[in-house]
């Protein structure tokens, strides 16, 4: 097959088309904001009804990491950082085990950023949306001695290891003789893992996914298991938080298996008289030394957790048995003194605290129990307010819905709902509101109407109190606003004016109220949309705020005979270490540039946008070898890619390609190539190659590769040739995914084959 570029002028033209726009006295130090885990500020007097709307709030900058993001940002204000000053601070944790502080108001590189050891590959628990397994859980702060309390997974030299790290939240450095290896032993009988009525904690077979919790003196972290891989039990260990000492563990199920504690992320709830709550997960219960499928209450006055009451629902042998476990979302703790929650199943149960009913027939021992929505419970929001507290939640393929108290029982019909519906209910949720004030609640929801676990995400604000007005979402302006890949359960952390929220696409997004200044919202790879590294002779999108010229401008034609890019568009010039970069196109609210080859060998580059006198802060961005992301057709990075069949047509559910035929892949970010390729240069012959190892799998089967390298007459863009494996299954949607090395491009990219 001859190397062809048609398809990019339409594919690229459709990419720059679509994009180419006084604080309240609080920190977040912990997971769903506070103990109750009701993921809500009530302390928050810049948002509101009032000013979050389309005209005035948005995206203000990104803050782009090494890796996914799965744990909630924290925050903690006036942090005085040694040599650095005073800052508000977010911190951020990524499943490539690092861990960062940025100043949270301004566009700029990390106070201060440490690795906690090698990630272990997600293929190891074949685990279909983590590439890789590190820092899941949110940590925990202690702002008494400045200490952030984290746990990241490691693989080294072929033992899975987790740690608990102590770190100094001014300076990242160890404190209290950390790190230390979590390991625990439990009295147990259960035939698969007892060893002289002992059970012992295995790394391997357990994911630590809830936040941690800090009570009296005691971090807490809380285990399930992989994919319900055996053999797996429920823990709750506890550590010292001034020596790291283990403290005495607790086993959900001793003589049974299952029972995990993973509550799709959250953090146990705790009483004011450090009592811990969770809910478990699949598994036995006899009700006399096991508890899955329960909501348990775990005394901690002795810093031992001490099972001190339950409540298992009726139907807990059939929950466990269509795999709908309880343990899929922890519960919420009310002034009211109830805990509410529930599960997959979509029931919610609210029980009083210090009666949790234990089992019964019929569960009319608690307060109320009552099917609210469809599958599942996965993750919930509770606005505890004076008047009538709302809990809201959402289902699979549902609307959003509230559900309010009126005199000391929930309404069973939501009081409200929104007027869009969303796929997998793996949002993040979070209220935001000035106490109990009506027109301060804002209702954040993160959510994808992919059906997929790597969906791409949006952001949504609603009226707390009337879901069906929707005040604003990141899809109304996606060059400027959107979210990136959906990070699963997480709750943004709105705080003092501005929302962090974390993505799974490399990037923490900063959203707030704009000001009128040129402001850089992102910087992602053109063709994925993912933000974090870049790579030299990268096509990269850089999305914000009067970065350009209200229409699009593009590289003059005379590129075309001159065989060069211009690094200056219509007033536009894109600064990376202090020189111009080149530019494809330039518009209001997003420019596009390549990485220059000076980028290469060093560990950052410093990127602003020049438009018409005003700048940019600068933007500080990590760079790797190799960030290689595939083009698709609709400009989202997911999808149908960018893809020619052999006939030279454009592949799609209408025109599939034939098993054993050949198709051209185009993307970007591909690194070094032989001869090299000045990025400034539209590609001619002979066609720089790619230097890496190109390897290709279509519908998880190896392809063979017969060309990787410049595509023709293009800046920036790789093609890559390869034959269709005969044996796949076809369909509309078979997955493609390209490497070089061990860099992959983004999940979601489809092929037709027929």
């Amino acid at each position: 097959m001859c190397k062809h570029t048609n398809i990019l002028v339409f594919t690229l033209g459709a990419i720059f088309a679509s994009g180419l726009a006084a604080q309240s006295n609080i920190n977040v130090l912990t997971d769903n904001y506070d103990n109750s885990r009701a993921n809500a500020n009530l302390n928050e007097t810049i948002l509101s009804t009032l000013n979050v709307n389309a005209s005035q709030f948005g995206k203000l900058f990104s803050l782009p990491v090494n890796g996914a993001i799965n744990a909630q940002p924290l925050y903690v204000q006036g942090l005085a950082i040694p040599n650095q000053g005073t800052h508000n601070v977010v911190f951020v944790v990524t499943h490539h085990n690092d861990v960062y502080a940025f100043d949270a108001d301004t566009q700029g590189s990390a106070l201060w950023h440490v690795n906690l050891g090698p990630s272990v590959p997600g293929t190891d628990f074949n685990v279909a949306d983590l590439t890789q397994i590190g820092i899941l859980s949110t940590p925990v702060i202690d702002i008494t001695t400045n200490t952030m309390y984290v746990v990241p997974f490691t693989k080294e030299n072929g033992n899975h290891i987790y740690r608990l790290h102590a770190l100094d939240i001014t300076t990242g450095d160890e404190k209290f003789g950390g790190p230390v290896v979590i390991s625990a032993t439990a009295a147990g009988n259960y035939n698969l893992d007892s060893h002289n009525g002992q059970i012992a904690f295995n790394p391997t077979t357990h994911l630590q996914r809830p936040g941690l919790a800090l009570v009296n003196g005691v971090v807490y972290m809380g285990f399930a298991s992989h994919d319900d891989t055996d053999v797996w039990h429920g823990w709750l260990l506890g550590y010292n938080a001034a020596t790291l000492k283990p403290v005495a563990p607790f086993l959900a199920t001793p003589n049974g298996y299952g029972a995990g504690i993973w509550q799709s992320g959250r953090a146990p709830a705790v009483d004011d008289q450090g009592n811990i709550f969770v809910a478990t997960g699949n598994g036995n219960t006899d009700s006399e030394n096991d508890y899955a499928e329960s909501f348990l209450k775990l005394s901690t006055s002795t810093g031992a957790p001490v099972l001190a009451d339950w409540f298992t629902p009726d139907n807990y042998a059939a929950l466990t048995d269509i795999d709908s476990d309880l343990g899929s979302c922890g519960p919420v703790l009310s002034r009211l003194g109830w805990l509410i929650g529930g599960g997959k199943e979509g029931v919610v149960f609210v029980m009083e605290q210090n009666h949790l009913g234990h089992l019964q027939s019929g569960n009319g021992q608690i307060l109320q129990h009552f099917q609210a929505i469809g599958f599942g419970i996965f993750n919930l929001a509770f606005w505890d307010r004076l008047g009538g507290p709302i809990l809201y939640l959402r289902a699979n393929g549902d609307s959003a819905k509230a559900f309010q108290i009126i005199n000391g029982q929930f309404q069973t019909t939501p009081i409200s709902q929104t007027s869009f519906t969303a796929a997998l209910p793996f949002d993040g949720m979070a209220i935001s509101a000035n106490g109990s004030a009506s027109y301060s609640g804002v209702f954040w929801l993160t959510s994808t109407g992919n059906g997929n676990e790597d969906g791409a995400g949006t952001l949504h604000a609603l009226n707390a109190l009337n879901l069906s007005q929707e005040l604003w979402n990141s899809n109304m302006n996606p060059a400027r606003d959107s979210l990136g890949m959906l990070a699963k359960f997480t709750a943004p952390t709105v705080v003092n004016g501005k929302v962090y929220v974390p993505n799974f696409s490399g990037s923490l997004m900063v959203y707030g109220l704009l000001s009128q200044k040129t402001l850089i919202g992102q910087v992602v790879n053109a063709a994925s949309g993912y933000g974090g590294p870049v790579a030299p002779g990268e096509m990269i999108a850089i999305d914000g705020a009067d970065l350009g010229p209200a229409a699009v401008t593009d590289n003059p034609a005379s590129a075309a005979q001159t065989g060069k890019l211009s690094s200056q568009l219509g007033g536009t010039q894109v600064m990376i270490n202090g020189t111009a970069a080149p530019l494809l196109s330039a518009s209001q609210g997003e420019v596009t540039a390549v990485v220059p080859d000076s980028a290469a060998g060093q560990s950052n580059i410093t990127l602003e946008v020049q438009y018409q006198g005003q700048s940019t802060p600068k933007m500080l961005v990590p760079v790797v070898a190799v960030v290689p992301g595939l083009f698709t057709m609709n400009g989202a990075g997911n999808g149908q890619g960018a893809i020619l069949n052999e006939d030279e047509t454009v592949n799609s559910a209408v025109n599939p390609a034939a098993r054993g035929s050949i198709v051209a892949l185009f993307g970007t970010g591909q690194g070094q190539t032989d001869p090299a390729w000045p990025a400034d240069e539209l590609a001619s012959a002979p066609y720089p190659l790619i230097t890496g190892t190109v390897t290709v799998k279509i519908g998880g089967q190896t392809a063979d590769v017969l060309y990787a390298g410049a595509a023709p007459t293009l800046a920036a863009v790789f093609q890559v040739n390869v034959r269709i494996p005969e044996g796949i299954q076809p369909g509309n949607g078979v997955p493609v995914v390209v490497s070089i090395g061990s860099a992959q491009t983004q999940p979601g990219v489809t092929l037709a084959v027929q």
